[in-house]
């Protein structure tokens, strides 16, 4: 699965304070399923949710939040594009510790197609795999823009 290390990497780039702590960054995946058409190909689907921990974030939520649309936006744009999912498949809680701090919990319904390919090479036969990307909703550079939007920019919350 690649997603996990994307949406970590790209959280990572748009918060400071996580890149200069990443213990306080857990990424981790709950309810996972493998799901395959019963065609005679092995291609397949995960399904899993996403878990995103950040401990003792004494942020604005926003900044946080923020990365996670314009990542979502790119790499799993259905959640947003479909109503029923966009009701269900993004979610958060939040532990309050003190006036400053608070642990967030994020959980985000993916899914990741694997396209598997069957070949000779040198007479030798070998299956490979390759993850199939989302498509692009944009217009060509305008999702790079979106997404880096979050990463690149200093996003602050008019709030504090």
């Amino acid at each position: 699965m690649k997603k996990p290390q994307l949406l970590r990497d790209h959280i990572t780039r748009a918060c400071p304070d996580l890149a200069t702590n990443p213990e306080k960054l857990t990424v981790f995946i709950e309810r996972g399923q493998i799901v395959h058409t019963g065609t005679p190909a092995l291609s397949f689907e995960y399904r899993y949710t996403l878990n995103i921990v950040i401990t003792d974030w004494s942020g604005s939520t926003d900044v946080l939040i923020v990365p996670v649309v314009a990542w979502l936006k790119r790499f799993q744009p259905d959640i947003f594009d479909n109503p029923a999912r966009r009701e269900r498949a993004f979610r958060f809680e939040s532990e309050i510790i003190d006036h400053q701090t608070a642990d967030i919990g994020i959980e985000i319904d993916l899914t990741e197609t694997v396209a598997v390919k069957g070949e000779t090479v040198g007479g030798v036969n070998r299956l490979t795999t390759r993850h199939i990307g989302e498509p692009l909703l944009a217009m060509p550079g305008e999702s790079e823009t979106i997404t880096d939007l979050a990463a690149e920019w200093r996003i602050e919350s008019m709030d504090d």
